[in-house]
């Protein structure tokens, strides 16, 4: 079971993660790192990964010079592959502004031809299978990058927490002198002059914002976020349901045709058409979204990238000083361990759903079901049946996937949060007894919201996040494909099966992009306090130790 496990990718694993920080490259540090011009702090690089002699166990974490974090082992415990290194780059590509420009233009392109055929039914269906496409391969990479975003970053707060144990075992050691503690209690000023001014907006956890494209992703992030959107959404659907109780063509039918309604196909109600139309209006609507979730979360990644960067970049100078001062290279860190969480049955088995979506084996599934969609094209003629039968497919199993992805996120974003919390709290531990102040704004803690939109929104998401959502989506699925199969997979009966979970992955998709601005945005705030407590604690060593400064 090992050999199958280890070629599925281990999926359901969640191990407990080990690491050690790295000992200082003191020859590195002595070319660059003790001159205080600028252009040579510039030079001095991180590397964060442990030391080569440590334990298989432990897991390393490199910090690249573009903020980019790269992990030696996965989520589920194994050693990174070729194939999770494509996927890893995958994610990337999937967030940058290339790829969200060329979804755009085919967005656009795709209108232009509508207008100009009349927007005929294959029309239609075309975007709904693009668009079901594109989710299903969406759903892999923002199911993997919410996984690894959460591992690499408990990785980040590993090295942090084992750097500290360092600083704290040295700088309570040999305390300043009872007459002279006051002398290394350090000011504001102080503060700012290890570096460049902090910016209050970064603190408050707001993304810099640095041309059109960038303001534009915000807006659209935070509208399609927000309960007013969600509103606004089941209104649109509820009209659009009395909409379908209206015959069609009925104003183009004389008053009295001898036939009632529902004999006369001209006055049919809740037709395939009506069905189509708010397919294709959510179908463009979840490209949308998905595309400014994917590109939202790699500008986030990007902004706690460079962030990290002179956090250890800061670490990396703290460690040196002190080792320097007590005249020690050798001594290594603690080793860290963040235990996982213990989990339901229930949890196990979406964990391991969850898995197999972001790893190689979902996207070998996925190229197997096109492949044979594809193949059955001749046989079916290429007809309606045949274009609608791959969305049916990627509509089923992205509404199974939409429930997936807010319930593994609201608990991997808590195990991150936890992981946060313990380095402010053992950094405000140190700073007590070191007798240092750190201004409020610099703990960490976001600020608290008591509005009612707030409140129902929290609500929502709680509710949507549920465990037992996710088996009532299936039961959903098991319903839908009991009625498309009494209706021998019709395109009516292929349109039942899509419309409803079109609708609630919308939705749903709509509560994901609210949570995702609501952790991201707290995330930002841990990381700039975390940044200016760094900046406390360097000006607080440089004071302390002025010998060891040229």
């Amino acid at each position: 079971m090992g050999r199958i496990a280890k070629f599925l990718g281990n999926p359901g694993a969640r191990p407990d993660v080990h690491h050690r920080a790295p000992l200082i490259d003191c020859n590195q540090f002595e070319e660059f790192g003790d001159s205080k011009d600028d252009k040579n702090n510039d030079m001095v690089k991180v590397i964060s990964n442990s030391d080569e002699s440590t334990d298989d166990e432990l897991c390393n974490v490199d910090l690249s010079a573009s903020g980019a974090i790269y992990t030696s082992k996965g989520f589920t415990g194994l050693s990174k592959g070729f194939t999770d290194k494509s996927l890893d780059f995958l994610v990337r590509v999937g967030g940058s502004q290339v790829v969200f420009f060329i979804v755009w233009v085919i967005v656009i392109i795709w209108i232009v031809i509508g207008i100009v055929y009349n927007a005929p039914f294959n029309w239609q269906v075309v975007m709904q299978d693009g668009q079901s496409i594109q989710s299903y391969v969406w759903d892999t990479l923002l199911m993997r990058q919410q996984l690894m975003s959460t591992h690499e970053q408990i990785l980040v707060c590993g090295r942090l927490r084992s750097r500290l144990g360092s600083f704290k075992n040295y700088l309570t050691r040999s305390s300043p002198k009872e007459g002279k503690k006051e002398d290394c209690t350090v000011e504001t000023n102080e503060i700012n002059s290890v570096g460049e001014h902090i910016d209050p907006a970064v603190v408050s956890g707001e993304l810099p914002v640095e041309n059109w494209y960038d303001r534009l992703s915000n807006l659209a992030s935070e509208c399609m976020g927000s309960i007013t959107a969600m509103v606004i959404f089941w209104i649109g659907i509820f009209v659009w349901i009395g909409c379908g109780a209206i015959p069609k063509n009925a104003g183009n039918t004389p008053p009295y045709t001898g036939e009632t309604s529902g004999s006369n196909p001209r006055l049919k109600k809740f037709s395939d058409d009506w069905q189509m139309y708010i397919n294709t209006a959510v179908a463009v609507s979840i490209l949308i979204c998905s595309t400014f979730l994917q590109n939202l979360r790699a500008r986030h990644d990007d902004f706690i990238g460079r962030f990290l960067i002179r956090i250890f970049d800061m670490d990396e100078k703290i460690d040196y000083h002190i080792r320097k001062h007590f005249n020690d290279f050798n001594t290594p860190h603690p080793i860290v361990t963040v235990k996982s969480h213990k989990r339901s049955t229930a949890r196990k088995m979406i964990d391991w759903y969850a898995d197999i979506i972001g790893t190689g084996v979902g996207v070998a599934i996925g190229v197997g079901v096109f492949a044979a969609w594809i193949g059955i094209g001749a046989p079916l003629k290429w007809n309606d049946n045949w274009w609608l039968i791959i969305g049916t497919y990627t509509g089923l199993v992205g509404f199974l996937d939409g429930f997936v992805l807010r319930e593994v996120y609201f608990r991997i974003v808590s195990h991150e949060e936890e992981n946060y919390s313990e380095v402010a709290r053992e950094d405000l531990e140190l700073f007590e007894e070191l007798g240092l102040e750190c201004p409020e704004e610099f703990t960490g803690k976001a600020p608290e919201r008591n509005s009612l939109s707030y409140r129902i929104s929290q609500y929502i998401n709680k509710i949507c996040s549920n465990q037992w959502s996710v088996l009532v989506s299936v039961l959903i699925i098991i319903g839908l494909i009991c009625v498309a199969s009494g209706l021998r997979w019709s395109t009516t009966g292929q349109l039942i099966a899509n419309t409803p979970t079109m609708i609630i992955e919308e939705f749903f998709l709509l509560v994901l992009l609210q949570a995702h601005n609501w952790a991201d945005r707290q995330r930002r705030v841990e990381v700039s306090a975390l940044f200016a407590r760094r900046r406390i604690l360097l000006a607080y060593v440089q004071k302390r130790f002025p010998s060891v400064w040229p």
